[in-house]
């Protein structure tokens, strides 16, 4: 009889275990699959942030904060993922956007950004410029170590302008060949200081030498740069730069050097 009841008891005991058991594999199960359907966290990836210093992972939460998209705790049936990438799309620096979900309830943004060519100092603000013609706002006092393109420079848009220019920025359109040729060139990217703008027409390039080169407009500028790589192969080395101030390379066929006064 005792033998009995202690049977009894020991199934009594196996069976309660096996009920917990099976209760918390199940809320653990639920609580899995909640965690799949809604959005636990977000983790945010700038992949060029080394390259380009303009975009951090704060920012974009607070940008998306004021954008009014609470998402934390949120189902991920009602989070519309590609209104999400566009709307940071429209945030600074950034060019892409990737939005993704995992099964642990991470949602995942990996993001790519605008690659400036130069910084455009105008009278209605500082931009950064693409070489694909894409302009935005420079919005921090810290500057990417970029050419800068200053002066009275026709551009008319206003200062929180974000965008890819069109046919009326005719002359941002022919600038931008220009500056990326001085880019790109080692001599010329190490020689140039910044491009000073007088007028659409009158465009000078200050060396790190106390020189000016003057181009005009940018037409023919590979003509121009050419002969004022000339004025560096022969002259300066006999003391141009001593000897003179300005270097004119908007005529044809020649090169006019301006004497410093005495």
């Amino acid at each position: 009889m005792k033998v009995f009841k202690k049977i009894l008891i020991f199934l009594g005991y196996l069976s309660l275990t096996g009920i917990l058991v099976a209760y918390f594999y199940f809320a653990t199960v639920l609580v899995y699959k909640k965690n799949q359907t809604r959005c636990q966290e977000i983790s945010i990836h700038i992949r060029d942030s080394a390259e380009i210093p303009l975009t951090r992972t704060h920012e974009v939460l607070a940008y998306l904060g004021k954008k009014g998209w609470i998402l934390p705790g949120k189902d991920f049936s009602e989070i519309d993922l590609y209104r999400l990438e566009k709307d940071i799309e429209l945030f600074g620096a950034v060019r892409q956007c990737n939005a993704v979900k995992n099964i642990n309830g991470v949602l995942r943004l990996d993001i790519w950004q605008h690659t400036p060519l130069f910084i455009l100092e105008s009278h209605s603000g500082v931009f950064y410029v693409t070489e694909e013609g894409f302009v935005f706002p420079l919005e921090k006092k810290e500057k990417m170590p970029l050419l800068t393109v200053h002066g009275n420079v026709p551009f008319l848009h206003n200062p929180v302008f974000r965008g890819k220019i069109d046919s009326t920025d005719v002359w941002l359109q022919d600038a931008i060949p220009f500056v990326s040729y001085i880019c790109g060139n080692s001599f010329w990217a190490e020689k140039t200081q910044s491009i000073r703008v007088e007028a659409p027409e009158d465009i000078y390039i200050l060396p790190k030498e106390n020189l000016i080169l003057s181009i005009g407009s940018t037409n023919h500028f590979i003509d121009k740069m050419n002969k004022l790589w000339e004025f560096y192969r022969v002259l300066e080395p006999r003391g141009g730069e001593a000897r003179y101030e300005l270097v004119d390379a908007r005529f044809k066929d020649q090169l006019v050097c301006k004497h410093r006064k005495n």
